[in-house]
């Protein structure tokens, strides 16, 4: 499980605690594979601390100005399953995160929070912050640290604290992002930013647990401007303002769950604490009283502005971040890494981000979006580990299959890609889905020959068509399908040889497959919403993967597209190819690629993607062009999905029993592209009723399918 530690900052008075909130996660017992430093709108403090933390990705905050808008820019960047967050005054003790890691040993868990000990100033508590003994104090949440009221071992809570604090990625796909009206801005003392969002995640996931345990510790230091009666007025009339905020989006009930509880039990016990010593003569006593009472009366004022006078919450961060494009596309080496790439300049508009390959070789490490300074990107922000090891095998003959239709040009430049990519033994096919007449396309035939191509004709429409006639034309032990619109990249063949070979039960191979181009704003929205770049890790699917993934097989993003993937032939003929009835092409437009995967699942096959294999996919660059391909992917999963039941009725129950998660998912966001605007926003949405319209289309496509190809698969 791979975790990502996310600090947000905005001042350097605190740049002292900096260095030891990183030094502390330098020497973890379990070490984060990446530590994300946010810095909240600060240009000088950025530039700093990218020079003082070698190994940290430090980055601004893309979003508005304060900590949700930092730590929304951070679950756009991480790369981790498991987003830790750690505030920037907090360090924390050796074990913290192999404690919270700990936490999720139960799938069902979507988030884990730790407890935080105050240090004092000269080590001393504040008589302003009355406990009992040395132990918590009922109002040390006002300096962000564990009060009294809280649990005291391991046991699900509502909402974990925000100096100390993780959640699965999963989490960010239930719920959204962190709302951006709520939450700290500067050294205004807003909050309650997390305990919303825990609220959504409850209410988006009713059968998830957000878990507390008091083992996971940091030490939070508590400055001397915090233990004032101006800064208890404050505190409490801030958080009144943000609960009654939290109301208004969550419901009054959910808000005030935990609160009511500590209203009836832990101020009426220790307001009789401290009343008590102030008889016995003790003067803390009525100094811890006044403040019992003033951080109440405050906070009940603040919650009554709040209520009476204060504007409609508005769940900004539901809405994907997005940027616009360009964004620049670049392959690195860390054989040969540069200190900084340059980005090359274009005659409209700049770059604002540039999405960068990492690779060892022919192996993958990482991808990253780095930002765009100046015309350049710093690559000392990136953090390499070893590559994963390469198994020996002999190359066998791999047999490759290019449909194309309307993009002939295209095609040829997928050929030259895969004749470029230093495998050996390839047997290369193109099939010519739209030709001109019954002899073909002699000048695609001519230049096909050229390359050393075959060429076939195939005038029956239908991409999975095309692809049948090019896999029964061959004849090497594996193929591999290739669309025209895909280019590999050096290593490819040798990627996903290894995997078939080395691995005699593996019956597909899938790929790593990134964007060719983001240079507008469609490109950009489609790597958003439909990117295949989901991960960096190898990842084998087969029936265990529905323990820890309730959606297989009708997860299309673990597996990838099937315009880039490679079967072993035997598999693919026992399965009959792709179903005919689905597919660009045909009246369905898509689904032919997952459709293939349920049924390999469905006779305990097994996939496995491979990072090191990768590959470049040309996006739609026109926005209406988009839009018809997001309609088409809804048309093909209701289409693909009906025609499931049609072969076997009772996989409606299967699909019935996903479809919660399934819709939930269908919503998600991909984190990857941080910025947004309302421009972006209205796209996106449209894009998402433009595939929720193609989902009513479905059923009506595919008898229009049927009645043109006859019934298909059994």
């Amino acid at each position: 499980m791979r975790c990502s530690v996310v600090i947000c900052a905005y001042t350097e008075q605190r740049w002292d605690d900096l260095v030891a909130a990183i030094g502390a996660l330098r020497a973890q017992t379990v070490p984060p594979d990446e530590i994300l430093l946010v810095i909240d709108h600060n240009p000088e403090l950025a530039d700093r601390a990218a020079e003082a933390f070698p190994g940290v990705t430090v980055v601004e905050n893309a979003g508005r100005r304060g900590l949700s808008g930092a730590r929304n820019t951070a679950i756009d960047l991480a790369k981790g399953d498991v987003l830790a967050f750690l505030d920037d005054d907090a360090v924390p003790e050796h074990d913290w995160l192999e404690q919270l890691l700990a936490g999720y040993h139960d799938p069902g868990v979507l988030a884990v929070g730790g407890s935080a000990r105050p240090v004092w100033p000269e080590g001393v508590r504040s008589p302003l912050l009355p406990a009992r003994g040395a132990g918590t104090g009922e109002l040390d949440w006002v300096v962000g640290c564990t009060y009294t009221g809280q649990p005291e071992s391991e046991t699900p809570v509502r909402n974990v604290m925000g100096c100390n604090m993780s959640f699965r990625r999963e989490a960010f796909h239930h719920a959204g992002l962190f709302t951006e009206d709520l939450g700290r801005v500067g050294r205004t003392p807003l909050g309650c930013e997390e305990t919303e969002l825990c609220i959504r995640l409850g209410q988006a996931s009713p059968g998830s647990v957000i878990l507390f345990r008091p083992s996971a510790v940091v030490r939070h230091r508590v400055t001397p401007d915090r233990l004032t009666w101006r800064y208890l007025r404050r505190r409490g009339w801030g958080e009144g303002l943000s609960k009654a905020l939290v109301s208004r989006s969550v419901g009054a009930d959910a808000a005030l769950s935990t609160e009511r509880d500590y209203l009836r039990k832990v101020i009426p016990s220790a307001a009789l604490r401290e009343l008590s010593r102030l008889l016995r003569g003790k003067r803390a006593g009525g100094t811890g009283l006044a403040a019992l009472c003033v951080v109440v009366v405050a906070t009940a004022l603040g919650y009554l502005r709040g209520k009476l006078a204060g504007p409609r919450l508005r769940i900004r961060s539901a809405t994907p971040k997005l940027v616009h494009g360009p964004i620049h596309v670049a392959t690195v080496d860390v054989r040969n890494l540069p200190l900084e790439l340059a980005v090359p300049p274009r005659t409209v508009g700049r770059y604002r981000a540039a999405q960068v390959l990492v690779r060892d070789g022919d192996r993958t490490l990482d991808v990253v979006l780095l930002p765009v300074r100046r015309g350049v990107v710093r690559l000392d922000m990136i953090t390499a580990g070893a590559p994963a090891p390469r198994r020996e095998f002999d190359r066998p003959l791999i047999s490759v299959v290019v449909p194309t239709a309307h993009r002939k040009a295209q095609a040829l430049r997928s050929v030259r890609a895969a004749l470029e990519a230093g495998y050996p033994r390839l047997e290369i096919v193109v099939v010519d889905n739209f030709p001109p007449g019954p002899d073909g396309d002699e000048w695609l035939r001519d230049e096909a020959g050229k390359l050393g191509a075959r060429y076939v004709v195939e005038p029956r429409t239908g991409v999975s068509i095309a692809r049948n006639t090019g896999a029964a034309a061959t004849g090497g032990e594996f193929i591999a399908f290739l669309d025209e619109n895909i280019s590999v990249e050096p290593g490819w063949f040798d990627a996903v040889a290894e995997e078939l070979v080395t691995d005699p039960g593996v019956g597909c191979v899938t790929a790593l497959v990134l964007p060719a181009s983001l240079e507008t704003d469609a490109e950009v929205l489609y790597e958003r919403l439909k990117g295949y770049s989901h991960t960096v890790r190898r990842q084998r699917l087969d029936r265990e993967t529905a323990r820890e993934d309730p959606l297989y097989p009708l997860s299309l993003a673990r597996y990838g597209p099937g315009s880039c993937t490679t079967w072993r032939r035997t598999t693919f003929e026992r399965l009959g190819g792709f179903e005919p009835l689905l597919g660009a092409g045909s009246p369905a437009m898509a689904g032919e690629d997952l459709d293939l995967f349920v049924r390999l699942a469905r006779m305990d096959g097994t996939v496995v993607y491979t990072p090191h294999a990768v590959a470049r996919h040309t996006h739609r660059a026109d926005w209406l062009a988009l839009r018809e391909q997001m309609r088409g992917y809804g048309v093909g999963l209701s289409a693909m999905l009906l025609l499931s039941v049609l072969r076997r009725p009772s996989t409606v129950f299967s699909i019935l029993r996903r479809l919660p998660r399934g819709l939930v998912r269908l919503a998600a966001r991909t984190p990857e592209l941080p910025l947004s605007d309302r421009a972006a926003r209205s796209r996106l949405r449209q894009l998402r009723r433009d595939e929720r319209a193609g989902m009513l289309s479905g059923p009506a496509a595919l008898a229009v399918a049927r009645r043109r190809y006859g019934s298909g698969h059994r």
